[in-house]
This record gives C-alpha cells, sequence and structure tokens, in this order.
C-alpha cells in the first residue's frame, strides 16, 4: 500500500522488515523492493535483490528485456559487472519434479485424440481443400457433411471426452500424491516460470501490465493444473484446499492461489475488488453543450464494483480468513494498476472502458457516483 501511496521509502523499509522475518519471500517481491531501491538510489541494495530472483532460476540476461531493468541496464555502469557476478549463481531447484509437473500439465491441457477415421479423413482432404486454417483431423462438422461421417465425429467426439477426463484425473491424482510426498511445490522448489524466458520475442518482458509481467517472477504450475482439473466437470473432484491454506499459512503460496479452487473461484468476496475505468466520447457529428465537456473528455473516472448481497464488513471478514486485503484496498490497488506502472501487484482488478455515448445529456448521469482518477 505504501507502493500504492508512492512512498518508496517507505515501501523499502517495510520489504527489508518483511524480508528478515520470512525465510524465503516471493520473486515479486523482490522485484518491488528492487524497483523502490533504484527509486531512491539503492544500487547496492537492487543488485542483492535481483540476485536473490536469479537464484530461483531467472536467467539474469532477461533483466535486459524487463519492463523496468531493461532502462537500468542502459545507464548503470555498475551493470556489467552485477551481471558477470549473478551468471556465478547456480539454482538449487528440483529440475526432475519441475519436468514431471510439466508433463502432467501439458497431458491434462492437450490430452492425446483418438485417431479419425480414414473416411473422415479423406473428406476433409477433398472437401475443406479451400479453408487453409482447417487440419485434416479436425472434428468440425461442416455445412452438408453425410450423416455417416457426422455420426463418426460425433462418437470421436464421445470417445476423446472420455478419454481427456480419465486422462486429467488420473493426472490430477498423481499430482496430488506429490503434493502430499513433498509439501506444496513452491518457486523455491521448482523454480520461476521459464516458458518463455529463452524466447527474445516474448511480449512479456516489455507489456507494463502486472498479470503479464508477474508471470515471469513465480511459478503458477500447481495453480494451472488445478485450474485445469477445475474446468472439467465430468470428473471426480479432488479437494486439495486444505494442502493450499497450508502453503499460504506457511508463506509458500501467495493467498490469490485460492481462487483457483473449486469453491472460491467464483466466491463473491474471493473474486471482488475490480473498477471500471472509463474515458467519455460523443458519438460523431454531436455537438455539445454540457458545461466543461472539452474537460471531462480528457478524465478518467472510475467505478467500484459493488456486492448486492454482501456488506463490506461481511466481504472483509471473509477475504481476510483467507489472507486477502480488505476490498478498499483492493480497490486502491485497481486504480493504481489501471495506470502505466513497473510494479508487481496481486489483487485489485480493472476494466478500461471508452463509452461512446449518443448524447450530452447522458454526460453527467454516466459520470454520476465516479470519482476522478488523477
Amino acid at each position: 500500500m505504501a507502493i500504492v501511496d508512492t512512498n518508496y521509502h517507505e515501501a523499502l523499509a517495510f520489504y527489508n522488515e518483511a524480508f528478515a522475518n520470512v525465510e524465503k519471500p516471493f520473486a515479486k517481491d523482490y522485484y518491488n523492493a528492487a524497483v523502490c531501491a533504484t527509486i531512491v538510489g539503492k544500487m547496492p541494495v537492487v543488485f542483492d535483490f535481483l540476485e536473490k530472483i536469479v537464484a530461483k532460476g531467472y536467467l539474469v540476461e532477461n533483466f535486459r528485456k524487463d519492463f523496468f531493468f531493461k532502462n537500468v541496464a542502459d545507464t548503470c555502469k555498475q551493470w556489467a559487472a552485477f551481471e558477470k557476478q549473478a551468471k556465478l549463481i547456480k539454482p538449487q531447484i528440483n529440475t526432475e519434479l519441475r519436468d514431471s509437473l510439466q508433463r502432467i500439465y501439458q497431458l491434462m491441457i492437450y490430452p492425446p485424440a483418438t485417431p479419425i477415421t480414414a473416411d473422415l479423413r479423406s473428406y476433409i482432404k477433398e472437401h475443406a481443400k479451400d479453408v487453409k486454417w482447417m487440419p485434416v483431423d479436425s472434428l468440425i462438422i461442416m455445412d452438408k457433411m453425410p450423416k455417416a461421417i457426422v455420426a463418426q465425429i460425433d462418437s470421436l467426439r464421445k470417445l476423446n471426452g472420455m478419454k481427456g477426463s480419465g486422462i486429467i484425473r488420473d493426472n490430477m491424482l498423481i499430482a496430488h500424491k506429490m503434493l502430499e510426498i513433498h509439501g506444496f511445490l513452491d518457486e523455491n522448489v521448482l523454480g520461476l516460470n521459464n516458458i518463455l524466458q529463452n524466447n527474445s520475442q516474448g511480449p512479456p518482458f516489455y507489456r507494463n501490465t502486472s498479470s503479464a509481467s508477474s508471470y515471469l517472477y513465480e511459478n503458477t504450475l500447481i495453480g494451472d493444473i488445478l485450474i485445469a482439473s477445475s474446468f472439467q466437470q465430468s470428473i471426480e473432484k479432488i479437494d486439495v484446499s486444505s494442502i493450499i491454506k497450508q502453503a499460504i499459512r506457511e508463506g509458500k503460496a501467495h493467498p490469490a492461489i485460492i481462487r483457483s479452487l473449486i469453491g472460491y473461484s467464483t466466491d463473491e468476496p474471493c473474486t471482488m475488488g475490480k473498477v471500471l475505468v472509463m474515458q467519455l466520447r460523443l458519438e460523431d457529428n454531436i455537438n455539445c453543450t454540457n458545461k466543461d465537456w472539452d474537460a471531462k473528455k480528457e478524465r478518467f473516472y472510475w467505478k467500484k464494483e459493488m456486492s448486492a448481497t454482501l456488506s463490506e464488513v461481511e466481504i472483509n471478514e471473509r477475504r481476510q480468513n483467507l489472507g486477502l486485503e480488505k476490498l478498499d484496498d483492493a480497490y486502491r490497488k485497481a486504480f493504481f494498476k489501471s495506470r502505466r506502472t513497473p510494479f508487481l501487484i496481486y489483487g485489485g482488478n480493472y476494466q478500461a472502458e471508452l463509452a461512446y455515448i449518443p448524447n450530452c445529456e447522458l454526460i453527467d448521469k454516466m459520470i454520476k457516483g465516479a470519482v476522478v482518477l488523477r
């Protein structure tokens, strides 16, 4: 919240206090602390925090592609020496466990399909020659398909659905057993997400949104597996909530992961904290006599998402039992994240909207109850 209030000295002091009391802090917190230290001009502290991130498996050369630190790397005389030192760090990561979980996840989202029949393959080759995007093993029903071919597609879809559900359940059981044996597998065991780290064109390096950049400074593998299993309605659910809650209490998982669990993914107190950030425009060829229209159209206005069934006190009680921030803090984070920022902030979401309105009379109604975002 000190970052949201742009009190970077205070934020850095909070981080130093937290790091002294937490055995293995999150990489994203080291990242935010490094940004704060850069802003206040404490470069030796910056390098210390960045080395902690490298120790979790992040490639030091990728800081040169990072939204914030690419500029620091270009202007800081000590950067080359830091890179040289950081390349000597050997991350202590269990690559065997990480690779096993990655294979499990790939099987869950891309289960092997049943081979199509020779008749169906021949039909698609003959009738979809001009449809370049359509693969020869497609199960898309085309116009004027013979009933026998359509029946084959329906049978193959059912077979794939049954096979996919079985694969997802079997692999979820394996992942669950791994969690029982090893405890929650966090970034200190598995390292940070690395799918895009060797891709020089990987877009998250240059994005300025927290959700995109944050991917590279955390490990989402366990959460991704839980989410993949939660989408399958036909399989028996495996309750891992006790493991997740224990991981949150032990500081191995951020409370935001609770949203990937069945029972919490649509729970209103967990999902709230969204704001709408609006800019207004008139539709073409409309002259407006509204007072201060020229000033109003340049402003950003925000509105909070409100609950129709629960009071803010009730929502906060349920959120804080799970380790989530108070709703008002989530809103403030959302307002902060709606503007250009390098910080990686969990909590709070925003939706930007350019609203075109048909007449002047609606302008003041649209912004009634809204607050100017400064």
